[in-house]
């Protein structure tokens, strides 16, 4: 009954807000007492680990930290897979990209301008479906590059990815032990798919085929200033992105709260449309294919 009450709540807030993830606020640098033990419930990464890891800044901002709003993640050598909303109403001077950042406030590459912006062409902003975007940057990066679920696997995954767990990466809003605050370095956080129930009773707007809901009923989320970023798992024996960050509850009030977000495998045609490079899981070939490539 408890749930079911705030349940109606938070949908009515959600309804006028509908928050998505990007960070709305202005931040502000900080040095918590205790950043180890506390993204919302998640650890910090280690350097290294995700080198695709791409941060949109705001270009009029020269201070990396501040000027960090969402995230992405680098498919091609100049292509940025991020989420609609990130992308929505700017335009190419609007933002720069960084790749292969861990730590936002001690980083020695480059901020690279944007050549274009695609944004999907069934992006609805009232309930955020089809929130999925592509950033061409204006200069190819030398970083390693992520491949993509396609929903088709060697080991056969699941396509739905029921009950499997997944990774949220991002600089998002993080709980010290004491405070709220902003990190500047990299930070990532376990959360497994459940099923899509979870989700539609809590927002406004039902599940499509198209989105996930993946989290804990409290203590572990994304939170603001995450979104665009990765969900990833392990896929035939490698880190694969199999969606990325769309929208969840306001952390703060809620400590947690099971999110939405876009499914990778559902957006193979608008990624290739763009960009043919970007690498895909995909079955193995069949015997007989095998044989007559022998």
């Amino acid at each position: 009954m408890f749930k079911s009450i705030l349940a109606v709540l938070l949908s009515a807030l959600l309804f006028l807000a509908h928050p998505a993830l990007a960070e709305q606020s202005t931040k502000t640098s900080s040095n918590p007492v205790d950043i180890s033990t506390k993204i919302l419930g998640g650890i910090q990464s280690k350097s290294g680990d995700w080198p695709w890891m791409a941060a949109l800044l705001r270009a009029g901002e020269p201070d990396m930290f501040l000027a960090q709003y969402c995230s992405g993640v680098l498919i091609d050598k100049s292509w940025i897979l991020t989420a609609g909303h990130c992308v929505q109403g700017m335009k190419t001077e609007d933002i720069e990209v960084a790749v292969g950042v861990y730590d936002l406030s001690n980083f020695s590459g480059t901020r690279t301008q944007v050549k274009s912006i695609h944004l999907h062409p069934q992006y609805n902003a009232a309930n955020l479906t089809n929130d999925i975007a592509l950033i061409e940057l204006s200069q190819a990066s030398d970083q390693p590059t992520i491949p993509l679920f396609s929903g088709e696997s060697i080991e056969d995954a699941a396509p739905t990815l029921a009950g499997r767990m997944l990774t949220a990466i991002g600089w998002g809003l993080a709980d010290g032990t004491s405070s709220w605050y902003w990190p500047e370095k990299l930070r990532q956080v376990d959360l497994p798919v459940v099923a899509n129930s979870y989700c539609n009773n809590i927002y406004p707007s039902p599940l499509i085929a198209s989105q996930l809901c993946a989290g804990w009923y409290e203590g572990k989320d994304v939170c603001s200033g995450d979104s665009g970023g990765p969900v990833v798992t392990r896929i035939d024996n490698r880190w694969t992105h199999v969606g990325l960050v769309s929208y969840g509850a306001p952390c703060k009030d809620y400590f947690g709260w099971y999110g939405v977000y876009t499914r990778t495998s559902e957006f193979v045609d608008f990624i290739k449309s763009y960009v043919p490079g970007a690498r895909f899981t995909r079955k193995p070939p069949l015997p007989w294919m095998i044989l007559l490539i022998h």
